[in-house]
């Protein structure tokens, strides 16, 4: 594979993908996309500025609560069922990795590295019991995955969850994404790109929350319908755990 060399300590060394470099452009040191070099009639790349890797975190910390008080099975909960109030979530991903070659490397030491959040899922495995079996193939209803203010590896009980529900940066998983999702499945929940970097920078050193709503939980009551994306889904303490797949760049 081609690649750059430059000089340094006496001795001929490869400059790695993203690291940054400089080339004159019109009068002016730039920073480039990429460099290439000719070989055998035809220009070849020799450096890149992008150099991505896909990392995956098992969510090694989770916890419902339902309007001041916190449910004890740590798997994760969305929606209302009938009368039975509305469902917040909390999570946390402060583990290593679990892709290869990257085991030992938490979240927050992989964006010291590669600061640049390009694409980020959130898998959740759906169990069987969960309101309808399958969610309707035309609900509108979505589903929020926000900043929670709590430090990871703070107990989840110790708090009142809903005191600590941040919207900024908060991500919409689009209604067409939960769509027809059944029983003793998994879903990759794609995030929008919007603001993700700064999320995906929040969750790793604090707690992060998932929800139909962002304000507004009641304990009990609203009615004997339930919400059409309701969902009980495996958690920490379970065999499917939640995984957050992380896209990162220079």
């Amino acid at each position: 594979m081609a690649q750059i060399k430059a000089r340094k300590d006496g001795a001929w060394v490869a400059v790695p993908n993203g690291t940054t470099i400089k080339a004159e452009k019109d009068g002016s040191l730039v920073n480039p996309t990429k460099i290439q070099a000719r070989k055998d009639g035809a220009w070849v790349t020799v450096w890149n500025k992008s150099d991505p890797v896909t990392l995956a975190f098992t969510c090694n910390a989770s916890q419902g609560w339902r309007n001041n008080a916190w449910r004890t099975d740590n798997k994760v909960r969305f929606g209302a069922f009938e009368n039975f109030g509305d469902n917040l979530t909390v999570l946390e991903f402060s583990g290593d990795s679990t892709t290869g070659g990257y085991t030992s490397t938490s979240l927050a030491e992989a964006l010291a590295v590669r600061p640049n959040v390009t694409s980020a899922t959130l898998s959740l495995y759906r169990n069987a019991g969960s309101g309808d079996s399958t969610i309707s193939s035309i609900t509108s209803e979505t589903l929020l995955v926000g900043q929670l203010n709590k430090t990871n590896g703070t107990a989840m009980s110790t708090y009142n969850a809903g005191s600590y529900v941040q919207t900024t940066n908060m991500q919409t998983v689009a209604a067409s994404s939960l769509q027809s999702w059944g029983s003793n499945a998994t879903r990759a929940l794609a995030l929008p790109s919007s603001n993700l970097t700064a999320f995906i920078t929040h969750v790793s050193t604090k707690q992060m929350w998932v929800s139909e709503k962002s304000s507004g939980w009641i304990a009990s009551g609203g009615g004997t319908s339930s919400s059409d994306i309701y969902s009980v889904c495996d958690g920490s303490a379970q065999t499917n755990k939640p995984v957050l797949t992380v896209t990162l760049d220079y």
